[in-house]
């Protein structure tokens, strides 16, 4: 009789703490602009009187995915099962590329497309690597290896290029902290490589 109470004693206690199992959450992050005041707006005439279009960013297949990487090693990645961008870092990046050109006015036109006739410029990103670094010292570094290119539509000559491989260490091992500074950095080589559009083109 006693081992047929402790056996059911033992049944209810294993029953009821798999129904106190907390239940894991996924977090999703985002790639924004910045607040306006980190941009440099203005509401003077465009530098060039000419249309820009910005093509879709490319993204090196390791990093062209939901899934955030995390560098272990030199030739190894990982991907946080929990936690993941909110849509695919070309989803983010290709629209801050345009509003921050169409803020920045080199340009008098700048969109993803045109209709009503072709554009003088193609301004181009590709994305060789997005992600969060594992250090020796156990912390971790947002990483971002790019380059932009400026191509004359009419002769399809790349006109102008900028590259950038930055990494920055994060305060705390903290993913949000990973996605403001990607964030940070990417608009950081964006203002460089518009300032340099602006000195080369509008002569």
């Amino acid at each position: 009789m006693r081992q047929i109470i402790l056996f059911s004693l033992v049944t209810i206690f294993f029953l009821s703490g798999c129904g106190t199992q907390k239940e894991t959450i996924k977090k999703y992050y985002v790639i924004e602009s910045l607040n306006d005041s980190t941009i440099a707006m203005t509401d003077s005439l465009p530098t060039m009187d000419a249309w820009c279009e910005v093509a879709e960013v490319e993204v090196y297949p390791a990093f062209d995915t939901r899934r955030i990487v995390l560098r272990d090693e030199s030739h190894q990645v990982r991907y946080f099962g929990n936690h993941e961008w909110a849509v695919s870092p070309a989803d983010f990046l290709t629209p801050i590329i345009i509003d921050f050109l169409a803020g920045y006015k080199v340009f008098a036109r700048v969109d993803d497309r045109f209709w009503e006739r072709n554009p003088d410029y193609s301004f181009q990103t590709t994305v060789f690597n997005l992600e969060v670094v594992s250090t020796k010292r156990k912390t971790f570094e947002a990483h971002l290896k790019l380059k932009f290119d400026l191509i004359d539509v009419s002769t399809d000559a790349i006109l102008l290029t900028h590259n950038a491989d930055r990494k920055s260490e994060l305060k705390e091992r903290d993913l949000n902290l990973l996605a403001a500074e990607i964030s940070q950095i990417f608009i950081d080589e964006l203002s460089s490589f518009s300032i340099q559009i602006e000195k080369n083109l509008s002569k």
